[in-house]
C-alpha cells in the first residue's frame, strides 16, 4: 500500500491527506505531538488559566498543531467561560482535546497510594472513560478519541484494567502512552483498533515536571535519528514567563528541523497507516 492510499483509508480526511501530501517527505524532521497536561479548572467562577490562554493563543497564532489533556471533572461546574474557552479552540481546528482522566487524583490502598487509573476496578475505570466522554458532549460538543492517563506518584499511571478498558470503549481510538510500550500496550494494540503512541524518555519538553528545557530535546532527538515521531509532554499552567520562552524556542527549534506537529489523534492514524 503506497502512502496515499494508506493514509486516505485511515479517516485522516481529504483536508489532512491534502496537507500531509503538499508537505512532502524531502528533508522532514520526525512527526512532533505537543502533548499539553492538565487543562481544568476549580470551580463554577474559576477563570481560564491565564498561562493555558497564553500557550493555546501562540500556538494558534504559530499554526502550530498540539493535542491538550482535560480533566474531565471541571466540566462538572457550570463556567460558561471556560466552556466556551475549550468550544471556540476545538471549532477552529488547530488543537485537539482529549482525555486526562477525571480527576487526575491519587487514591489509596490499602494505605498505598496509587494514580487514577492503576489498582481501580473495572467498573470504576470504564465509568470514568464513560462519564467524561458523554460530558466532553455535552458541554463541549466534542468526542475525545484519545487518551492519556495522569500521573502524580511513583507508581504506574495505568494496569491492565485500563488497557482492557481502552479496547471496549468505542470513541477511543489513540492511547497517548507515558513510557516506551511494553507487554499491556503491545497486547492491546494487536487488537488493531487503538494505536499506541509511546513515548521516548530521553525527548522531552520538559527537563522536570513544568521546567522546559531545549537542550534535553536537542539531546533526545540526536540520539534517536531514526524514530518517525515523539510525544513530547509538558505542563503549560506551571510555566512562568522565562518557561513560556524556552518552550517558544524548543517550538522555533522544531521548525527549523522541519518537524511537523500533528494532533495526536491524526498521528495515531499516520502511524496506524504505517506512514513513515
Amino acid at each position: 500500500m503506497n502512502r496515499r492510499v494508506a493514509l486516505a483509508t485511515t479517516g485522516l480526511g481529504l483536508l489532512g491527506l491534502h496537507r500531509l501530501l503538499a508537505e512532502g517527505d524531502a528533508g522532514a524532521g520526525p512527526v512532533v505531538v505537543l502533548k499539553l497536561d492538565d487543562v481544568t479548572v476549580r470551580s463554577a467562577k474559576g477563570s481560564v488559566n491565564a498561562r493555558w490562554q497564553k500557550v493555546c493563543e501562540y500556538l494558534e497564532q504559530e499554526d502550530l498543531r498540539a493535542g491538550c489533556g482535560i480533566i474531565c471533572n471541571s466540566l462538572e461546574y457550570d463556567n460558561p467561560d471556560y466552556v466556551a474557552w475549550i468550544k471556540g479552540i476545538a471549532e477552529r481546528g488547530k488543537i485537539e482535546f482529549w482525555f486526562h482522566g477525571w480527576d487526575h487524583a491519587v487514591h489509596e490502598v490499602d494505605g498505598e497510594k496509587f494514580n487514577e487509573f492503576s489498582h481501580r476496578t473495572y467498573e470504576d475505570q470504564k465509568e470514568r472513560f464513560e462519564k467524561s466522554i458523554r460530558l466532553a458532549r455535552e458541554k463541549l460538543g466534542i468526542t475525545l478519541t484519545c487518551f492519556g492517563p495522569g500521573g502524580g506518584v511513583g507508581t504506574p499511571s495505568y494496569d491492565a484494567v485500563t488497557a482492557r478498558v481502552m479496547g471496549e470503549v468505542p470513541e477511543m481510538t489513540a492511547w497517548l502512552y507515558p513510557m516506551p510500550i511494553e507487554k499491556i500496550g503491545a497486547e492491546l494494540a494487536k487488537g488493531g483498533r487503538v494505536t499506541i503512541l509511546d513515548r521516548v524518555w530521553a525527548a522531552n519538553i520538559e527537563k522536570s515536571v513544568g521546567v522546559p528545557d531545549l537542550a534535553k530535546l536537542e539531546a533526545g532527538l540526536a540520539a534517536n535519528p531514526k524514530r518517525p515521531y515523539f510525544v513530547l509532554q509538558g505542563h503549560p499552567a506551571m510555566w512562568d514567563d522565562a518557561r513560556f520562552d524556552e518552550f517558544k524556542r524548543i517550538c522555533d527549534f522544531l521548525r527549523a528541523k522541519k518537524c511537523r506537529f500533528e494532533q495526536p489523534t491524526a498521528c495515531a492514524k499516520w502511524v496506524a497507516a504505517g506512514a513513515r
